[in-house]
């Protein structure tokens, strides 16, 4: 296997042409538009971003586009609640991060993908399941609700 890119659009036209995918301007609009935010976007959001930066890219389009990145586990998901589903970059395009969301003002935090592994470690020992918490949020109150 060739040498993965640093840039995630490179990197992500690379892998889609190892797995014999088509490498199609919608795909590559909704990685680079995940790519340049660090804000958590709704497919819609992903949608109006990836018509400015492509004119001529239909919404539909770029719904495909992410369920198929998903598939290849490329993009992934997180359901914040009542914020609704975000989406982000998965695997090596991004670093690996949860969720958590204040229940009293709805902020959402990113914080370190590795904070939970010592529960991951604990349940998987004990009860054989493998936990995912990077698919939903983590609610709880922030330090500004809390005071």
């Amino acid at each position: 296997m060739a040498t993965v890119s640093k840039d995630p659009v490179d990197a992500t036209a690379q892998r889609l042409r190892e797995r014999g995918e088509r490498v199609t301007p919608a795909r590559l609009a909704v990685v680079e538009v995940l790519a340049n935010t660090e804000e958590h976007l709704s497919a819609e959001q992903i949608g109006e971003r990836a018509e400015q930066l492509r004119p001529g890219i239909h919404r539909a389009t770029v719904y495909r586009a992410l369920d198929a990145l998903g598939e290849f586990g490329l993009v992934t998901h997180v359901h914040l609640g009542r914020a609704g589903t975000t989406y982000h970059l998965a695997g090596d395009l991004a670093p690996r991060h949860l969720h958590l969301r204040c229940s009293e003002c709805g902020k959402v935090l990113d914080v370190a993908g590795d904070i939970l592994d010592p529960a991951r470690r604990k349940v998987l020992r004990e009860l054989g399941f493998r936990l995912a918490p990077e698919q939903v949020a983590l609610i709880g109150t922030c330090a500004a609700c809390s005071t």
